[in-house]
């Protein structure tokens, strides 16, 4: 064989076993499932006057004097919310249940009352990822606030939401939300970025509001939330999930994110254990 020919074939199958190598390393440095867990409280609320009859609690906050159906309350449900989760190497939200991790809840219940009402509150948020496969240190809680804007409407004249019956739907805000927000993991063979995403399980139940609809709730036009009938509760649920892409999704406003326990990850960093 010539020597030129025995190069060649010795450089091919060092190049391959390279490729190989930094393919091996490249999946050592991706984490395929974590361990979370999202625990809320709420932390403080505002009301239209003053505090009579009304109480903040870490995970319900009511108002209002009853007209027979009982205070109006928002409440926090699946709370500490503990699962797992694989990762996810689409660019599409997976309805797979084993992508999706849930998230807290929260519960209006909008019942007639009089007297003060809620205008906003503050939700603060502490998410815990921790890396099972491989199985490496968890990443440092993070605590993160995010503020609610509502409005608890008139029962009678002309309703702010036009699909709204008599007495009116109150109109609950977040006023914080993004889509991709991303974080980076080492866990000792190199780092890789993952985007976080979190959104309604029980579709259209968030989105985009009307401009009038905002304004009544003291908010400025695009603002996101949902509408809620009287003498009902509505839950809203929140699932999320961590990718090694950024998720596209047709339209951001009805998959806007109220983000609790998620929003803020961007830059995140997390050493490996040093024996």
């Amino acid at each position: 064989m010539k020597l030129s020919t025995l190069f060649k074939q010795n450089s091919i199958r060092l190049a391959t076993l390279a490729c190989l190598t930094t393919s091996s390393m490249s999946a050592q440095a991706i984490v395929m499932n974590w361990d979370y867990s999202v625990n809320s409280t709420f932390t403080s609320a505002t009301f239209s006057s003053g505090t009579s009859g009304t109480s903040v609690g870490a995970n319900q906050i009511s108002w209002g004097t009853s007209t027979g159906s009982g205070q109006s309350s928002l409440t926090l449900g699946n709370n500490p919310a503990n699962g797992n989760i694989d990762t996810f190497f689409g660019a599409t939200p997976p309805n797979a249940a084993p992508f999706r991790g849930f998230s807290t809840s929260i519960i209006h219940a909008n019942n007639p009352i009089t007297g003060s009402t809620l205008t906003s509150a503050l939700l603060n948020s502490t998410l815990v990822l921790d890396p099972t496969n491989p199985n490496n240190p968890a990443l440092a809680p993070q605590n993160i606030n995010f503020t609610i804007g509502f409005a608890e409407t008139s029962n009678s004249g002309t309703c702010a939401v036009a699909s709204s019956p008599t007495p009116c739907n109150d109109i609950f805000v977040l006023t914080g939300g993004l889509l991709n927000s991303s974080f980076s993991y080492d866990d000792g063979t190199g780092l890789s970025q993952y985007f976080v995403n979190i959104f309604p399980v029980i579709s259209n139940t968030l989105g985009v509001l009307p401009a009038n609809v905002c304004a009544a709730a003291g908010q400025n036009a695009g603002c996101v939330g949902f509408t809620t009938p009287e003498n009902q509760a509505t839950t809203l649920q929140f699932g999320f999930t961590v990718s090694t892409r950024p998720l596209t999704v047709p339209e951001p406003g009805t998959l806007a994110l109220a983000g609790l326990g998620l929003l803020g990850l961007a830059g995140l960093r997390s050493r490996r254990n040093r024996k």
